[in-house]
């Protein structure tokens, strides 16, 4: 997110400081009309370059409203022709020696021609025609000194035409939806050529205003104050993200606790469930003689009354003899296992356990309880055990998440075997993919606490935090996730930032009121 931030700021600067150079192209011109007030096409000339200051102020704040683009693209485009058609009407200033017969220019350059309702493509061609027409000044005419400007207004040309490439941002072909995405190749193309474009335009106004010291006073003191302006901005912004982050990361390790207790609560209704089935009598007098019809039956009916996804009976030896969902796989045995030992000592537990897989570790919920002797003569001797429990599974996983908006997954060790998350196709589960973050790996596998912070989920930035998941032992067998892309947060800033954004467009163009009088001031004082 911190990119996004990053590179929303640059544009901001960008935007603003094309603001700044246009303007201060326009008070050049006007400053220039005001010493010889005949030539109107100079005055012209200064208000499209101030119309076209405002597009750039506007664009700055980032607002996507219709009626802001709109305003937007009658400031620029209207700008664009008011300066287009001050060239056209102004006569070149003649070499020379050069005839004085040469033709007026006529609309071999002016663009009325182009029949076009997209004010972006007609931005563009109206910047290669202003080009061009500064070009033909500079050229045929004797104003050597305009070929910056037609450099410049090339450059904001090729720029534009990049640009029209990002209507296809939203192409279904990856490859192109990357590079055509916002802060992306083709975005950081065309603004790169923008850039040169305001560098070289303001190189050649600064080149006229270091003779003119009132119009270089009023300029270092609205650079200044914009300087201000966008450092207030930077770090306001970059507050508000960086506060929204902790909040979120705060949030996400308080659903992970979500996550947790949910388990807690499955591994009590385990034992809830094992416990009911060893406390029946029929069970206990089907265990007693051995009765595999009778044990499937009753198990089966368990099953299905508890809502369990497994359930298992053992001798007093660990012998199983009865799995009711299969009832073929019996006679192996389960004294190994570290729950049934426990229940064979006369204690209840339930825990969670990992077992290999096909595609994936299988997650289970399981609890183990002992099926006491209910002969008075022998009641220290138990009858057997009851193992049962629940599948960890994606069932699970939507549960958390409709419960908490987020994505959620369980890792077998550091690989997913129940997740929230779609492969790129859409409709299957991304089970199986592993988590390769050696941070998120080295803090809570090995160091057994809980990891927080950023990291890229098949490919997309999320904000995560990963909690270890532990057996009764507190040994940990795998991890526990919740997540919610970066995205998300900043669409949620992105309003916040905009209004920061059209704010500080206000107060710096507010500011352009003091400024004036400001530097009107220091030339008096240095003059008196």
């Amino acid at each position: 997110m911190l990119y996004q931030f990053l590179f929303s700021n640059i544009h901001f600067a960008l935007t603003i400081f094309g603001a700044l150079v246009f303007f201060a192209a326009g008070w050049l011109h006007f400053d220039s009309w005001k010493l010889d007030k005949k030539h109107k096409t100079t005055i012209a000339r200064s208000t499209g370059f101030f119309l076209v200051a405002a597009a750039y102020g506007i664009h700055a704040t980032t607002i996507q409203a219709p009626l802001f683009l709109v305003i937007l693209a009658v400031c620029k485009t209207l700008g664009l022709l008011i300066i287009l058609l001050s060239l056209f009407l102004e006569p070149l200033i003649h070499k020379p020696g050069d005839s004085q017969n040469t033709p007026k220019q006529n609309s071999a350059f002016f663009p009325l021609g182009i029949a076009t309702t997209v004010f972006s493509v007609l931005s563009a061609v109206l910047m290669l025609f202003v080009s061009f027409a500064y070009l033909l000044k500079s050229t045929k005419g004797s104003e050597k000194q305009l070929r910056p400007v037609f450099y410049a207004f090339l450059l904001f040309a090729i720029s534009e035409f990049i640009s029209f490439s990002f209507f296809f941002k939203n192409t279904s072909v990856v490859f192109w939806s990357k590079l055509l995405s916002d802060y992306a190749l083709f975005w950081n193309i065309a603004h790169v050529f923008e850039l040169l474009g305001f560098i070289i335009l303001g190189t050649w106004v600064y080149g006229y205003t270091r003779f003119r010291l009132n119009v270089q006073l009023f300029f270092i003191t609205i650079t200044s104050f914009l300087f201000i302006f966008l450092v207030t901005t930077f770090i306001f912004t970059y507050s508000l993200l960086k506060n929204l982050e902790n909040d979120t990361l705060s949030n996400l390790k308080t659903n992970v606790n979500v996550l947790q207790y949910a388990l807690n609560g499955l591994k009590q209704q385990a034992l809830t469930s094992a416990r009911a089935v060893s406390g029946d009598s029929n069970i206990y007098e089907a265990v007693i003689q051995r009765d595999s019809d009778r044990l499937y039956a009753l198990t089966s009916q368990f099953l299905i009354t508890h809502n369990t996804n497994f359930l298992a009976v053992t001798s007093s030896t660990g012998e199983v003899l009865m799995r009711a969902e299969n009832r073929d796989k019996i006679g192996d045995t389960l004294a190994n296992d570290p729950l049934v030992q426990n229940a064979l000592n006369n204690n209840s537990l339930s825990t969670v356990v990992t077992t290999p897989g096909i595609l994936a570790p299988v997650v289970r919920v399981e609890a183990a309880v002992p099926i006491p002797n209910r002969n008075a003569t022998d009641a220290a001797r138990l009858v057997g055990t009851i193992v049962t429990g629940f599948l960890v599974d994606n069932t699970f996983v939507d549960g958390v998440k409709t419960l908490t908006g987020l994505e959620t997954s369980v890792f077998g060790d550091n690989t997913r075997a129940a997740t929230t998350f779609l492969d790129p196709d859409g409709k299957s589960r991304s089970i199986g993919t592993k988590e390769t973050n050696p941070k998120v790996l080295e803090k809570v596998l090995k160091e057994n606490a809980v990891y927080a912070g950023p990291s890229q989920i098949l490919n997309q930035p999320y904000y995560s935090v990963y909690s270890p998941l532990k057996t009764v032992n507190d040994a940990t067998i795998g991890m526990l996730y919740v997540g919610k892309p970066q995205t998300t947060i900043l669409e949620t800033a992105q309003k916040s930032i905009q209004f920061t954004f059209l704010g500080s467009v206000i107060l710096m163009t507010l500011s352009l009121i003091p400024a004036y009088f400001l530097s009107s001031f220091i030339q008096k004082q240095i003059e008196a």
